[in-house]
């Protein structure tokens, strides 16, 4: 049976196949992916042309790098190739396209420290401004800047579902340096913010759209107490966030690790989008992927 988060996005899907940040907006290879990868883990039925035109879009915008621009009119290869990468690996994983687009996530590097500056923060560690690890490079926002939770916890994600399909010898330490960095940034009582844990020795606050990433990305590491604390933690959050994409994602995380609280998110979730009026489609999608009858519909947990 069709979710009322899957025939939302059927009805809001653009005449071109993709899919814009709202309704009637333009294409956009964020929303596009995301809502390409939902109709996929629903399963066939009513969203197969849907299905079948998102995966056109992707298609026919991947540019010859392997990557693909944040959008027609902006066509440098953008942070949103991670999302193209990880749908694709699900329904194209051994494609030409797949491995090209995996080649070119292992290419992409978060700007580190310089050495002056790691000297900097070993010789007075009491005078940084953001306590992390100035080593660990995951992936920026825009290429060749600061690492973040999100784009590292998407790249994470495409790399971890491609690494036995991709011949590259740097896969294996390019996902071990993204938890590692992962586990850095957590917040002290648990959760992710955007960036970093603290700020000039203030500890900084979680949010539950970073949070569930991030444990969507360490879901092949449970063991991990950043994750235990990061699960307690998400749980607390979304106690005081019911908005679509806070369930969403976090409904997902909670059943990528097995947890009880998934049945009960996924029963608000389903309140919530019966009063959906108009909103972002990213979030429709991360919803729709949530409500999928499948036990870990973005293939995360021991990819």
């Amino acid at each position: 049976m069709t979710n009322l988060a899957v025939q939302q996005l059927i009805d809001a899907q653009s005449p071109d196949g993709g899919w814009g940040a709202y309704p009637g907006a333009a294409s956009r290879t964020e929303a596009t992916a995301l809502a390409t990868l939902a109709l996929w883990a629903n399963g066939p039925g009513d969203a197969e042309d849907g299905f079948a035109a998102g995966s056109r879009w992707l298609e026919t915008r991947q540019l010859s790098s392997g990557a693909w621009p944040l959008a027609d009119d902006i066509p440098e290869p953008s942070w949103s190739s991670s999302l193209a990468t990880l749908a694709l690996s699900h329904f194209a994983p051994d494609s030409e396209r797949t491995a090209r687009a995996g080649g070119w996530l292992l290419r992409q590097e978060g700007r580190g420290t310089p050495w002056w500056g790691k000297l900097f923060y070993r010789l007075f560690p009491d005078r940084r401004a953001v306590d992390l690890d100035p080593d660990l490079v995951g992936w920026p926002w825009v290429e060749g800047t600061f690492s973040w939770v999100e784009p590292t916890s998407y790249a994470s994600m495409a790399l971890k579902r491609l690494r036995v399909a991709l011949p590259h010898g740097r896969v294996a330490s390019r996902i071990d340096q993204a938890d590692r960095l992962l586990v850095d940034r957590a917040c002290h009582d648990g959760g992710w913010n955007y960036g970093n844990a603290s700020v000039l020795g203030d500890a900084l606050w979680p949010y539950p759209d970073t949070t569930a990433l991030a444990l969507l990305a360490l879901a092949d590491r449970p063991d991990l107490p950043q994750v235990g604390d990061g699960l307690a933690a998400l749980g607390r959050l979304l106690d005081e966030n019911d908005s679509i994409l806070a369930l969403g994602l976090g409904g997902l995380a909670f059943r990528a690790h097995g947890a009880p609280e998934a049945a009960g998110v996924r029963e608000r979730l389903t309140d919530r989008l019966e009063d959906r009026r108009g909103g972002e489609l990213r979030a429709l999608a991360w919803a729709a992927l949530a409500l999928a009858d499948t036990d870990d519909p973005l293939g995360v947990r021991g990819a």
